[in-house]
C-alpha cells in the first residue's frame, strides 16, 4: 500500500468519524433543545393555571374565612376586655355564653381547609389518576395521592358549614346591635 492509498483510507475514516460526531451531536442538541422546549411549556403553563386558581379561588374564599376568623377573634378579645361595650351585657351568664358561641365558631372556622372547600380541579384529578397507573409500575407520585385526597373530600359539607357560621355570626352580630362595613 501506497502513502497516498494509506492518506485516503486515514481520510475517509476521519470522514466518517467527523460526520459521525456531527450527526450525533446535532441529535444531542436538538434533544437538548426539545427537552428544554417542554420543560419551559410546562412550567409556563404550571404558572398560568397557578395565577388563574389563585385569583379567582384562593384569594376570594381566603378572604371569606379570613373576614369570618377576623369578626370572631375581634368579638372574642372585645368579650374579654373590662371597658368594652360587650362586657356591659345584662348577665356574667350572658357575657360566658355569647364567649363560648364565639370559641366554638373559632374551632368550627379553624377546622376549614381551602381543599375542602375549593372546586374540584377535573383536570388536576385526571392528570393524577394517569400518574397512579405510572405508580402501579412502581413509581412513587406523591402528587396522585395528593390529588386522590382532594377527590374524596366532601367539599359541600365543609361550604355549607361556611354559610351556616356567617348565618351564626349574623344573628350574634344583630344581637350585639353591632353594624359591619362590610358583609359576611
Amino acid at each position: 500500500m501506497t502513502t497516498s492509498q494509506n492518506d485516503e483510507i486515514w481520510s475517509d475514516r476521519l470522514d466518517n468519524h467527523a460526520e459521525r460526531s456531527w450527526n450525533k451531536m446535532q441529535d444531542d442538541f436538538t434533544n437538548v433543545g426539545y427537552r428544554e422546549g417542554i420543560t419551559k411549556g410546562k412550567e409556563d403553563a404550571l404558572q398560568e393555571g397557578f395565577d388563574d386558581g389563585f385569583a379567582t379561588v384562593g384569594v376570594p374564599l381566603g378572604r371569606q374565612i379570613g373576614i369570618l376568623r377576623g369578626v370572631v377573634a375581634g368579638l372574642l378579645v372585645a368579650s374579654r376586655t373590662k371597658d368594652s361595650p360587650l362586657s356591659q351585657l345584662s348577665t356574667q351568664r350572658d357575657l360566658d355564653t355569647l364567649r363560648e358561641r364565639l370559641e366554638m365558631l373559632s374551632r368550627r372556622l379553624n377546622s376549614i381547609r381551602l381543599k375542602d372547600i375549593a372546586p374540584r380541579d377535573l383536570q388536576a384529578e385526571a392528570h393524577a389518576r394517569e400518574h397512579r397507573d405510572v405508580e402501579k409500575e412502581g413509581t412513587d407520585d406523591a402528587l396522585a395521592e395528593a390529588f386522590e385526597e382532594l377527590s374524596t373530600t366532601n367539599q359541600l359539607d365543609k361550604s355549607q358549614e361556611i354559610g351556616l357560621i356567617s348565618n351564626e355570626l349574623r344573628g350574634i352580630l344583630e344581637s350585639l346591635k353591632i353594624k359591619l362595613p362590610f358583609q359576611l
